[in-house]
């Protein structure tokens, strides 16, 4: 795979959080901050980021995909991206995923470079490795036309084969969408930084 860019989906409504998940802090650095630091050593050819580009200025560095088809969730994300950038494939980080890691997102890249599929961790559809191809790409245009029911990335991963990969670590794949998930996140970061 020549060339492997990244996709940061940060787009939702986060309407169950009640503020914007990319903008929460997590030690001194807000989830848009944290997420780049994971992406950024795995040296891909660009990160991009699935969002709104009024909603984070600072987002001039990247470039900022809105969704061509509203209310489409995280797949209309990735399809905007799929027909929005020249890529052989795509590494897909959600924004509210406080633990993952660099070395977690490698696994993905590794595999996915090796059997040329989408690549996931077992049970946890996002993060994903997606390969960029016709066949991925006619798919979710079916699926923000309408002419696929099943819109959700597990159905995709489903479509297409998908390897399932045994995290080393289960809980940093645990993602935050409520008040209280993200007060428990906290938690748990306070006790590592203690331990």
């Amino acid at each position: 795979m020549i060339n492997l860019q990244g996709l940061i989906l940060a787009g939702g409504q986060s309407s169950r959080m009640g503020e914007d998940k990319a903008l929460l802090s997590r030690d001194h650095r807000d989830m848009f901050a944290y997420i780049d630091d994971q992406l950024t050593p795995l040296k891909l050819d660009k990160i991009n980021i699935s969002r709104n580009a009024s909603q984070i200025p600072r987002l001039s560095s990247y470039q900022v995909i809105a969704d061509q088809v509203i209310g489409q969730g995280p797949l209309g994300g990735i399809h905007a991206a799929a027909h929005s950038i020249k890529a052989d494939g795509l590494l897909i980080v959600p924004i509210d995923m406080p633990f993952i890691t660099t070395r977690d997102l490698q696994m993905l890249i590794n595999m996915g470079r090796l059997q040329c599929k989408p690549v996931y961790f077992n049970d946890c559809y996002l993060p994903l490795f997606l390969p960029l191809n016709d066949d991925v790409r006619h798919y979710l245009n079916d699926v923000v036309s309408g002419k696929i029911q099943r819109r959700s990335v597990k159905a995709m991963c489903q479509h297409f084969g998908a390897i399932a990969l045994q995290p080393t670590h289960n809980d940093h794949l645990v993602n935050t969408n409520t008040p209280q998930q993200w007060h428990q996140a906290k938690q748990y970061l306070a006790q590592l930084e203690r331990a």
